[in-house]
Parts: C-alpha cells; sequence; structure tokens
C-alpha cells in the first residue's frame, strides 16, 4: 500500500540549517567581541588597580618615614630647661651648659635667613642657639610694622625651636637708645610671646639690646624692673638676658647694683677693632668675680677690615669665653654687604653652603664651632 507521505524537501532544510547556524555564528562573535571588551575593561581597570596599590603603599611608606622622621625630631628637638647657678648658665639638674651660635639681622630686612634649612645647617655645624633680632625703631621695624614683625618672629622661633636650638627673642634697641621710651610696646609683646611660650623651656628673653646714648644704668634697672615681672607671670622660670649701658659694654653698675630676679644675665657686647680686648676681659672677668652673670650675646669680626691683628684678639676673646663657660652669639647669618655678614653678599642660597659662600668671618666661626664641638 503507498504511504500518504508529503514530500521531502531537502533543499528547504539546508537552507534553514545554514541560516541558523549562521545566526548562531554572529551571536557568537557578538558575545566574543563584547567578552573581549569587557575582558579588556577589566585588564584596564585591574592594571589600574595595581597602580593605585602600589601608589597606596608608597603613600603609606611615606607616613611612615614621616612619622618616624616627626618622632626622631621630637625627640632630638626636645631642649632641657636653663637656669642660672651662681654666675654660670645651667640645665635643670645644675650641669654647666654653654650656649654658641648665631643672631639674624633684622627679621623684617633679612627674614629668609630664618629657615628651618638653614638652621637645621648650623645645628649640624656645631650651633646650639639662635638669636631672633626684632628692630624696635629702625624701618620696617615693630613700631611702623608690628604685626609683620610678630608674624616673622614667631616663624622663626618655630624653626629654631625645630632645629633644636635655644632661641632668644631680642627687642633690638639701638636707634631708640632708652628701652624705656617704647616700654609700653616691650609690655605688650613679650607678654604675648611669654604667654605662647610660657611652658617652652628653649625660650631665653632678650629685653633690651644695646641702651646707648644718655641712658643710663638706672634707667635700664628701671625698664627690667616692669618688664619681668610681666615675662614671670606667664614663664616663672627663663632665663632673662638684660643690657647693659654704653651698647653692652660696661658691666661695672650691674655689679654694684644687680636687679633683684632669679634667672638673670648681663649681656656683654665685642666687636674686634672696636672693642677693647683686653678691657672686655677685664670687665668680664670682674662681673663674675662679683657673682655677676654674664652673657655676650652679640660678638663680630669685620671681613672688609680684618688685620692679623684682630683674629688674634678675637682667637684671645673666644679662648676667654671657653675658659670661663660663657655663652656667646655671633653677628650675624645674613648675606648683607657688610663685614660682619656670615655669607657672601653675592651668594643667594639659603642653606648647605660651601666652604667659598662664606665670607672669611663666617669660615672662622664655621671653624670655631666645628672646633667646639669636636
Amino acid at each position: 500500500m503507498k504511504k500518504n507521505y508529503q514530500p521531502y524537501r531537502k533543499s528547504g532544510f539546508f537552507v534553514f540549517a545554514a541560516i541558523s547556524l549562521l545566526s548562531l555564528v554572529i551571536v557568537l562573535l557578538l558575545l566574543a567581541q563584547k567578552l573581549y571588551k569587557a575582558n579588556a575593561a577589566y585588564a584596564a581597570v585591574f592594571e589600574k588597580n595595581l597602580e593605585l596599590e602600589k601608589e597606596i603603599k608608597a603613600q603609606k611608606g611615606e607616613n611612615q618615614d614621616l612619622q618616624e622622621e616627626i618622632a626622631e625630631l621630637s625627640t632630638k628637638t626636645a631642649l632641657a630647661g636653663l637656669a642660672v647657678k651662681g654666675t654660670q648658665l645651667s640645665d635643670q639638674q645644675g650641669s654647666p651648659l654653654v650656649l654658641r651660635g648665631l643672631s639674624s639681622h633684622g627679621i623684617a630686612w633679612y627674614p629668609e635667613y630664618t629657615n628651618y634649612r638653614l638652621l637645621k645647617t648650623w645645628k649640624d655645624y656645631g650651633a646650639n642657639v639662635f638669636r631672633v633680632a626684632m628692630y624696635v625703631e629702625q624701618n620696617d621695624g615693630y613700631l611702623e610694622e608690628p604685626e609683620l614683625n610678630k608674624k616673622l618672629m614667631y616663624s622663626a622661633i618655630e624653626n629654631s625651636l625645630a632645629a633644636g636650638l635655644y632661641t632668644i627673642v631680642d627687642w633690638h634697641v639701638l636707634r631708640d637708645e632708652d628701652p624705656n621710651r617704647h616700654i609700653d610696646e616691650a609690655l605688650a609683646l613679650f607678654e604675648e610671646i611669654a604667654a605662647h611660650y610660657g611652658d617652652e623651656p628653649g625660650i631665653i628673653y632678650e629685653i633690651c639690646n644695646e641702651p646707648n646714648g644718655k641712658t643710663t644704668y638706672k634707667d635700664i634697672k628701671n625698664y627690667a624692673n616692669q618688664v619681668i615681672p610681666v615675662i614671670r607671670k606667664y614663664a616663672p622660670d627663663a632665663v632673662i638676658l638684660v643690657g647693659t649701658p654704653r651698647f653692652c659694654t660696661t658691666l661695672s653698675e650691674a655689679i654694684e647694683d644687680p636687679i633683684d630676679y632669679p634667672n638673670i644675665m648681663y649681656t656683654y657686647h665685642y666687636y674686634a677693632g672696636v672693642s677693647d680686648c683686653k678691657f672686655a676681659m677685664k670687665e668680664i672677668s670682674e662681673a663674675l668675680e662679683q657673682g655677676l652673670p654674664v652673657f655676650v650675646s652679640e660678638w663680630g669680626l669685620d671681613s672688609y677690615e680684618v688685620t692679623e691683628e684682630h683674629l688674634t684678639e678675637t682667637k684671645n676673646f673666644l679662648d676667654f669665653l671657653k675658659q670661663k663657660q660663657i655663652s656667646w652669639v655671633n653677628w650675624s647669618l645674613c648675606n648683607k654687604d657688610e663685614g660682619y655678614s656670615l655669607i657672601a653678599p653675592d651668594i643667594n642660597k639659603l642653606y648647605g653652603w660651601e666652604q667659598h659662600e662664606l665670607t672669611d668671618t663666617g669660615r672662622f666661626v664655621l671653624q670655631y664651632l666645628s672646633l667646639e664641638t669636636d
């Protein structure tokens, strides 16, 4: 019997199969393309994540290094408290402590020479004290620019302390001659600084640089008896330096009538070729014999007029100070075109100088500091 089937159309089946297969291939190709793009994007993200992880690790390393540096700095720069025992500057345990270092020039004129790296350079050279000189009456001094000078003072103090240096706050009387002339401003400034740094053992207060003209020791003592209590309110144990008549070159009246406060020292200034070396050593010796503590807050050597005689006198004077364990500060750390500057006037580097970039005075001070620390 003949079966009643529809004719089998092979050609139609093959066409359908081919179209289906082609569609499947296209779909697979599209999927492969998307997968490739996804893999590429993932690879890019993965690579970026690896770079980010490296950056994070590097940053963590830098942060760790910074934290260690801060910790090390905090440990290294912690300064012991000071006291005056008899005629000797001492630490709080009574052990003699001699300070040797540098003074700024006027901070309103040469503020760049109070930066941290500069001070750290001199600390590495052997200095352990930095004097911040703030002029009172000169151009751009405190009277003309009080806020600017205070900002510069704070910046210099912070840099000096961070470098591990004892720091002298110097009310730089000069043209004004008598410190009583601007006593109200002095009282306000020292009260602010002492209130801010009352607990800081590394701060020394120099309340009047170089009284001169007709200023008598009685004038100076009257001024000191008003300023010292203001500082003592906040810094009861701080060492205070008091200027003496005739540009800090005579101590005889202070010997006869010393100021009745503890932790007070009297300043003496010495400049080769200007000062009489024998007189200076005799004056200081007599003061020490009479129990008067002395601090040489300025000495200088003029590079432009230096002679063998000046060099010999200066060496003799510094050797005398070493023998007597008297602290000293050299004038001045800047590149001003004058003989007393430590840095040559054509040198603009602010730290890390070569020997030839210093003046003759700068090289002399550097050599002496190095010898003292050997």
